[in-house]
């Protein structure tokens, strides 16, 4: 698994019932499209690098609030202007800033039996910040969000233990670190 070596971890999207194959093709697109945009935009010279310096400094929570306002915006207008479904673009955006402001960036996305997001977590704690938002449901429901705009279909998040495991030893073979304890276990 190319994306799991590299600190991506991949993270299914299910639905009962199934989405039919057409629409599970568009959305993984649009989150393909809406990724590569995204990611495109944390450079430098970039937009929403000053609010990305932001959030590197100890924030109140408004301070938080004003960055996350500043980066919804931009980022509205890039999805708009890559050709991201406007019927999309609100619900994306709180996926796409809740994720950067956590230091997590979609990679990757595309159809299985189900739609694969691959997240790329750059270190453990970040990797531990994105099991946090899959165990809390938090994740779950901004996708939802994004996936009712098609379909009254149930959502469930799956991150698969072996993945999870692997990107975790990745990151702690490459931080210099031995192998920590905060694998996840799914079953006993």
């Amino acid at each position: 698994m190319p994306c799991v070596s590299t600190g991506a971890v991949p993270v299914h999207v299910n639905f009962t019932p199934p989405l039919d194959p057409q629409t599970e093709e568009y959305v993984s697109e649009q989150w393909r499209k809406g990724g590569n945009i995204v990611s495109g935009m944390q450079t430098p010279q970039s937009t929403i690098e000053p609010s990305l310096q932001k959030l590197k400094q100890e924030l109140t929570s408004l301070g938080k609030d004003e960055v996350r306002d500043e980066l919804k915006k931009e980022i509205s207008k890039a999805l708009l202007a890559g050709g991201i479904s406007e019927k999309l673009i609100d619900k994306m955006v709180l996926v796409f800033v809740n994720l950067m402001m956590d230091g997590i960036v979609l990679v990757h996305a595309e159809t299985g039996s189900s739609i694969i997001l691959y997240l790329k977590c750059g270190s453990v704690e970040i990797l531990l910040n994105l099991r946090e938002m899959i165990l809390s449901g938090f994740l779950l429901q901004l996708l939802s969000g994004v996936i009712k705009v098609f379909n009254r279909s149930q959502v469930q998040l799956v991150m698969n233990e072996e993945d999870y495991n692997l990107s975790l030893f990745y990151l702690n073979t490459v931080a210099g670190r031995p192998n920590s304890s905060a694998g996840l276990k799914l079953r006993d």
